[in-house]
């Protein structure tokens, strides 16, 4: 089943789960979803925007803290398997250690507005052994904040989606007819010899 299906057919808990389990560091289309969700709500067929950024916030709160225990919990070992499909090395796990002890707020909340770093932020906040109060707060807000930016970008799409398709149509129309104009009057001063005369090959 398509992403698009899935959602339809599931509803909230998709938007939910999807980004939850991106903010788990599964490499899940968290974002994408948020976004086919909140533009499905600015048709007004479908769904309420107020829901989809409350699915989207709750699941990248629920995820994130999940992420952080893992983090936590697991320790180098696990965290070094769980996040080898990114490349990312023991020397690796020692520079984010000193960077969230200096910079964990802002690497949290800002971290989940770019998706590679929306999958390992909480693990590696976790890994760090960030303070968690401080971690839930950053996390909280981050998760809002980005729910309700990319929720209301996709719902403008959606809600916009009509008149844009129509002004592609009929640009298309437009890219048409002056193709075709084009071809007319390049065959016309072809025949009348515009373009200078023919070289006949000897």
């Amino acid at each position: 089943m398509h992403l698009e299906g899935l959602i339809t057919a599931m509803g909230y808990p998709a938007v939910f789960f999807l980004v939850m389990g991106e903010c788990m560091g599964i490499p899940l289309p968290g974002e994408t979803g948020l976004l086919i969700a909140a533009a499905a709500a600015g048709t007004g067929t479908v769904f309420s925007i107020w829901w989809v950024i409350a699915a989207a916030s709750a699941g990248a709160i629920v995820g994130d803290t999940l992420g952080y225990w893992i983090g936590r919990k697991g320790g180098r070992v696990l965290l070094l398997k769980i996040t080898g499909n990114f490349f990312i090395k023991a020397e690796h796990l020692d520079k984010a250690e000193n960077f969230f002890k200096k910079h964990g707020a802002a690497a949290v909340f800002f971290g989940r507005s770019v998706s590679y770093l929306r999958v390992l932020t909480a693990l590696l906040a976790g890994f760090s052994s960030m303070h968690y109060p401080n971690f839930f707060l950053y996390n909280a807000l981050g998760g809002i904040t980005w729910a309700v930016f990319f929720g209301y970008a996709g719902y403008m799409f959606g809600k916009n989606l009509g008149p844009l398709e129509h002004g592609i149509r009929e640009a298309g129309w437009l890219i048409l007819g002056f193709c075709c104009a084009i071809i007319c009057l390049y065959a016309i001063g072809k025949k009348k010899g515009w373009f200078g005369p023919s070289k006949k090959k000897s």
